[in-house]
């Protein structure tokens, strides 16, 4: 299988067609959890959704993303918001409409945890 050559990776902030919990599909961002040295061009990547939803107390099951009012340097989100680590979705790179951001480390740590507490 041919790997991947673009920069999507392990913490790429991406859109890309997903369903909500109800089944509702729309362009969305997400972030993207699979292994870089897993991610294949035709193979499945698995990402957690974000929201911008977020209440003032944040559920264990998000991780609050960085963000800035005029787009933080590095995950370029210009709103509060959470990667939500219960709410998988798997998606081929060719669905990918765009790269906008990355997760820092730290950060990025934190999101696999809990999605892999949530999603056992």
């Amino acid at each position: 299988m041919e790997r991947f050559t673009e920069q999507l990776c392990q913490g790429s902030i991406v859109w890309g067609a997903a369903p909500d919990p109800k089944g509702n599909t729309k362009i969305r961002p997400l972030v993207v959890i699979t292994a870089t040295n897993e991610i294949l061009l035709d193979g499945p990547v698995v990402a957690v959704a974000i929201t911008t939803t977020c209440p003032k107390s944040v559920p264990h099951t998000h991780v609050e993303l960085p963000w800035a009012p005029h787009r933080h340097p590095t995950t370029m989100l210009a709103k509060r918001s959470a990667a939500v680590c219960d709410w998988l979705v798997e998606l081929r790179p060719s669905q990918v409409v765009e790269i906008k951001g990355y997760v820092p480390t730290k950060t990025m740590f934190e999101i696999v945890k809990r999605t892999s507490e949530h999603n056992t």
